[in-house]
């Protein structure tokens, strides 16, 4: 099992005004999420009265998909935000919304309403779909891996597995080799097989997935949940297989490629 980077810190999801929705942190029920939105996102409604600003940003969010929606005016710390000069989040005055997650929350579904004085109304929601964050850290627990090395062939095994939810529909990784040289990169995503369903939870896995021998491998976990994508990428800073280990016993290994293949 690897540890999740995360844990210790206290979960943040940013909006860009690049069109980018950025979680950070331990997003899990029971803790409150921070929301940084830039409002460049959402630049329609601008309106002024006496030279105060008139116009706010919404944010509605639900804990499930049939749960009742919630809503609060986004805050701007730093008083009316500057004009911009570039879509870099580094430039970006972001207004900022704290969520207090409960404890039997499914998952958190967020989108954003631009009004004011013109009555008019813009929206942030994904074309309708609205944004959905699931808590990684629950519908995906166990992640082991290893790669298995024989001197006796140029080839290793990357051997993967972890536990999810019952409700993740399929699951994938992908990997990098990390020390193949920069003009010949090796890097790929492979299915997870599914197994049994033992205590609430479905095992899945791949083994004897070819790799160059002796590989060093940073991995991350694509997975659905009612039809959509999700990512668990450990903070952005991935999963790292442990430093391989040689194997004597060639027709071990030679079976676990050939099972994969």
């Amino acid at each position: 099992m690897f540890r999740r980077t995360f844990q210790g810190n206290a979960p943040y999801l940013t909006f860009t005004a690049d069109w980018q929705q950025i979680p950070f942190g331990h997003l899990v029920p029971g803790q409150t999420v921070r929301i940084n939105y830039d409002p460049n996102r959402l630049p329609q409604e601008r309106s002024y009265y006496n030279g105060s600003p008139t116009w706010f940003i919404t944010v509605f969010y639900q804990f499930a998909s049939n749960g009742a929606v919630q809503s609060q005016q986004l805050d701007m710390p730093a008083g009316v935000a500057p004009a911009r000069y570039a879509n870099d989040p580094v430039e970006a005055s972001f207004m900022t919304a704290a969520i207090d997650i409960p404890n039997d929350a499914e998952e958190l579904i967020v989108w954003f309403m631009n009004t004011g004085q013109s009555g008019l109304q813009y929206w942030d929601s994904d074309y309708g779909a609205n944004y959905i964050f699931r808590f990684t850290s629950i519908d995906i627990q166990g992640e082991e891996a290893n790669v298995t090395s024989d001197p006796q062939t140029p080839y290793s095994g990357f051997n993967v597995s972890m536990t999810a939810l019952p409700e993740v529909e399929n699951v994938s990784v992908s990997f990098k080799v990390t020390n193949n040289p920069p003009d010949n990169p090796f890097e790929s995503t492979v299915d997870l097989s599914a197994g049994e369903l033992t205590n609430g939870r479905r095992a899945w896995s791949a083994a004897g997935i070819l790799v160059p021998y002796q590989a060093r491998i940073r991995f991350s976990f694509n997975y659905t949940v009612n039809g959509r994508t999700f990512v668990d990428d450990n903070d952005g800073t991935g999963f790292w297989a442990p430093k391989p280990l040689p194997t004597h016993d060639p027709q071990k290994f030679t079976a676990a490629v050939k099972a994969a293949q």
